[in-house]
C-alpha cells in the first residue's frame, strides 16, 4: 500500500509533464530538442502506469518494466540539450539503444533472480546520463544559469542517489544489513526511487521547458518577419538607384561576463535599458530585430555620415553611467556597420558582413564601430575601424 500511495504523485506528475511539454513546449516551438524532451516524459508517463498496474494486477515484470521505462528517458534529455545547444551530434542512438536495453534488462532479470542486480546496474550507468546532462547545462553559459538550476540540481542528487543504492546494494549482499520480516531488500530503494522520481520529473520539465520558451532563440521580433521587411526595401532602393540604406549590427560588450558577476534581475535591467537605447537613438523609420537580449540588428535608411552620427551618439548613450545603475560599471557595445553603397542589396551578404564588423569590433576591443568598405568586402580583407569620435582624437591610430 505504501509503494502504490507513493506511486500516484508519480502518475499524475508524469502525465502533466508530458502534456505541458508537448502543449506548451513543442507544439508552439517545434525543434528536435522540445521533441526529444516530450519523448522522455512521455516514456516516463508510460512506466508509471505500467509501475502501477502491477500493484493491481501483482506480476512482479510489470513493476521491473515500469521502473526501467521511468528512469530510462534521461538520456532524451541529455540528447535534447546536445541538440539545443545546436551541436551536431545528438547521440540519439545511444539514448534510444540504452531506452531499450535498460527495461528490457529489468524484465528479463526477474526471470533469473538477479532483479536487484540489475536494477543496480542499470541506476549505476543512468547516473553517467546525470552526469552528462550536468556537463551540457554547464556549456550553456550564464545567460541560461537560472533556467538550468533545478535540472542541474536534481541531476547531481540522482548521482548521489545512485551512490547510495549502490551501497545499499554491497550492505545486503555482505549481510550488513537484513531486511524486515515481510518485506524486500529492494524495499528501500523502491520508495526513494519514486520519491526522487518525482522530484526529478518537476524539476527537468521547469528546466526543458525555460530553454524552450524562454532561451536565448526566443526573438522578441520575429527574425522571418523582419528579414522579409528588409528584403522588401532593400529591393525597392535597389529599383530606385537608392544607396543610402545600411545593415548595422550592434550588440552589448560582455554579456556572459555581466550575468555572471549578476543576478538574474540585474542582468534583466541591463538589457532593457541597451534595448531602450537601441529604440530611442535609432530613427523611427528605421527596421530593428531584437536577435537577443542583448544583439539587435537594424536596417537605417540614412546616408553615410547620417549614420555616422547615430552610431557615435548610440556608443556615448550605451557607455554614459546612470543614476542608480543595476550594475556599478560602464557598460560598452560593439557595432558592425555594412551599408548598401559598399555591399550590395543582398539581405544574406549584409548581415553577413556586418556580422563579420561586429565581431572585429568586439576583437578590437570594443565600444566602436568598424565598417565595411567596398574594397574591404571585395578582397575579404578585415573591416576598416571607425572608432568614436573621441576615441579618434584622444588616441592615437
Amino acid at each position: 500500500m505504501i509503494t502504490s500511495t507513493l506511486m500516484m504523485p508519480v502518475v499524475v506528475l508524469t502525465t502533466l509533464a508530458t502534456v505541458i511539454s508537448v502543449g506548451l513546449g513543442f507544439l508552439p516551438r517545434p525543434s528536435l530538442s522540445a521533441a526529444l524532451w516530450a519523448t522522455a516524459f512521455a516514456i516516463a508517463m508510460v512506466g508509471a502506469y505500467v509501475w502501477l498496474a502491477q500493484e493491481h494486477t501483482a506480476p512482479e515484470q510489470l513493476r521491473a518494466l515500469g521502473s526501467g521505462l521511468v528512469i530510462t528517458p534521461m538520456p532524451l534529455i541529455w540528447a535534447g540539450l546536445r541538440a539545443y545547444r545546436g551541436l551536431d551530434r545528438q547521440h540519439l542512438a545511444v539514448a534510444f539503444l540504452f531506452g531499450l536495453l535498460a527495461p528490457v534488462t529489468l524484465l528479463l532479470s526477474t526471470f533469473a533472480d538477479v532483479y536487484g542486480v540489475a536494477l543496480r546496474v542499470v541506476f549505476t550507468a543512468t547516473s553517467v546520463f546525470a552526469a552528462l546532462i550536468i556537463v551540457e547545462l554547464v556549456r550553456l553559459g550564464p545567460r541560461l544559469r537560472d533556467e538550468a538550476l533545478p535540472l542541474l540540481g536534481v541531476s547531481f542528487g540522482f548521482i548521489v542517489f545512485a551512490v547510495i543504492v549502490d551501497v545499499n546494494g554491497v550492505m545486503v549482499m555482505t549481510g550488513a544489513i537484513r531486511a524486515a520480516e515481510g518485506s524486500d531488500s529492494l524495499e528501500l530503494v523502491r520508495t526513494l526511487n519514486q520519491v526522487g522520481m518525482a522530484a526529478y520529473i518537476v524539476c527537468a520539465l521547469i528546466t526543458t521547458l525555460l530553454l524552450t520558451i524562454c532561451g536565448d532563440d526566443a526573438a522578441v521580433t520575429p527574425r522571418d518577419a523582419f528579414e522579409r521587411t528588409a528584403r522588401n526595401r532593400l529591393e525597392r532602393a535597389q529599383a530606385a538607384d537608392d544607396d543610402g540604406w545600411s545593415l548595422i549590427d550592434i550588440r552589448l560588450d560582455d554579456p556572459d561576463d555581466i550575468r555572471t558577476a549578476t543576478s538574474t534581475a540585474a542582468f534583466h535591467a541591463v538589457t532593457e535599458r541597451f534595448a531602450r537605447d537601441v529604440d530611442s537613438v535609432l530613427p523611427a523609420d528605421a527596421d530593428i530585430d531584437r536577435v537577443t537580449p542583448t544583439r539587435f540588428v537594424a536596417l537605417v535608411p540614412r546616408s553615410q555620415g547620417g549614420v555616422r552620427e547615430l552610431l557615435t551618439q548610440l556608443l556615448e548613450r550605451v557607455s554614459t553611467m546612470k543614476h542608480h545603475q543595476s550594475v556599478p560599471v560602464r557598460l560598452t557595445a560593439s557595432i558592425g556597420w555594412a551599408p548598401v553603397s559598399a555591399i550590395g542589396y543582398d539581405f544574406a551578404t549584409l548581415v553577413t558582413h556586418a556580422d563579420a564588423a561586429a565581431r572585429h569590433a568586439y576583437s578590437a576591443g570594443g565600444d566602436r564601430w568598424e565598417r565595411r568598405r567596398g574594397d574591404a568586402a571585395t578582397r575579404g580583407s578585415a573591416p576598416a575601424v571607425e572608432r568614436r569620435r573621441d576615441v579618434i582624437e584622444g588616441r592615437s591610430l
